[in-house]
């Protein structure tokens, strides 16, 4: 058999190879699907298959070897599918079910049994959370769609405060209290509910919306310490009316903190020091720098399609030094957007966040704060010019 009978099927396998190097790519460089990396191995296994079975078909021989190579290769694939456990196959069809459900977003706090953090990555068996303690924790997406998962939203949450109060306390002095706390953690919609009436004490609950949740963990600490303060500020006692001490104390002892004098608030106040850090951007670093990217690769995306819609609509702008002046502001944002795409070039060739060594996270951070900061500057004036030229349409028509 002349070998150049199998040439057909060389070039095959040289195009199945050449079109995976060429995606990965795309992928890579041009930040294809750089937020959906389902796609992208989907798009790699379909790619793979289709090569081999199109080499299979163009081997120079009879049909009936063709068909007996073809039933060898899927019993191979189906081989490796069974070996390789029902649970490969149940995360993979789990990671397509979230594509599809869309339930969270890298950098969205989620919550499933007892694993709780934001999201880095979403993989196409896995997805990868960052906790409380900055761990990253690898979840499969098996569990993710067979147990109830809990996302909090971008546009706030709920947080809220228990505590147990005796019976002889007056509930309208309790639920002033608790309002106040709430107001001064910065909540919005404040209620307070009487959970449960206990033998010898109430259990009330203070909540709110908290519409800051970047500041989650800080906030619900505060809100604690909010409501100890408001209640220690209103000789309330936060024990049980079951104290006991084995310590002897006078019939009018009440358990409370000393009160500080206004001038040792006022020490205080000017001694502290607020924190040069959040909390959360210790704890949830790799998830923020997650967000950070995929906000910027979204917001940079949508630039060129938005100044493409402005220029149809300044169309339609009948003052001449008007539209000329749009067009002139139009050319600066997209000259502006030419100095940035070297910057978001440079953050499309860098691996994935979770895979950067430590000692280049400042760095890496660094290059983060720049581009967005660009990004946001240049996403203001495109709304900007947006609503101007929605402006001068409204003003036109009414003229009119």
């Amino acid at each position: 058999m002349d070998i150049s009978q199998f040439i057909p099927s060389i070039i095959s396998l040289v195009a199945t190879i050449s079109l995976i190097l060429l995606f990965d790519f795309l992928f890579r460089k041009r930040n294809l699907f750089s937020r959906d990396r389902i796609i992208q191995q989907l798009i790699f296994v379909a790619i793979f298959i289709i090569g081999i079975f199109f080499s299979i078909f163009m081997l120079p021989i009879n049909v009936e070897d063709k068909n007996l190579i073809l039933t060898f290769v899927s019993i191979i694939i189906g081989a490796i599918i069974a070996f390789s456990s029902t649970t490969f196959v149940s995360n993979a069809m789990a990671g397509i079910m979230l594509r599809l459900m869309h339930p969270f977003k890298v950098g969205d706090f989620i919550k499933t049994d007892n694993t709780y953090g934001r999201v880095t990555e979403i993989y196409f068996l896995h997805t990868q959370i960052q906790s409380i303690e900055r761990d990253l924790i690898t979840i499969p997406n098996l569990a993710l769609v067979s147990k109830p998962l809990k996302t909090i939203r971008s546009s706030g949450t709920f947080i809220e405060v228990k505590v147990s109060l005796g019976y002889d306390i007056p509930r309208n002095d309790i639920e002033n209290c608790m309002f106040k706390a709430a107001e001064v953690t910065g909540l919005e919609n404040p209620f307070v509910h009487v959970e449960k009436l206990g033998d010898f004490s109430i259990t009330y609950k203070v909540g709110g919306l908290l519409k800051d949740i970047e500041g989650i963990i800080t906030a619900r600490s505060d809100f604690k310490k909010n409501v100890i303060d408001a209640l220690h500020g209103s000789d309330i006692e936060i024990v049980s009316p079951t104290f006991m001490n084995q310590r002897v104390f006078k019939e009018d002892y009440t358990c409370l903190p000393p009160k500080e004098t206004p001038a040792e608030r006022t020490k205080e106040k000017e001694t502290e020091k607020e924190p040069e850090v959040k909390t959360e951007d210790i704890i949830f670093d790799k998830a923020i720098m997650a967000q950070m990217l995929d906000r910027i690769f979204t917001t940079s995306k949508s630039f060129q399609v938005r100044r493409e819609e402005m220029k149809d609509k300044m169309k339609d702008i009948e003052d001449d030094e008007k539209r000329d002046e749009m067009k002139k502001q139009l050319d600066m944002l997209a000259r502006r957007e030419d100095e940035l795409k070297p910057t978001i070039q440079e953050l499309k060739e860098l691996p994935d966040i979770t895979a950067l060594p430590e000692e280049k996270d400042d760095e890496y951070v660094k290059v983060l704060v720049d581009a967005e900061k660009v990004v946001t500057m240049l996403d203001n004036r495109h709304i900007a010019m947006e609503k101007k030229i929605e402006k001068i349409l409204e003003n036109g028509t009414s003229n009119n």
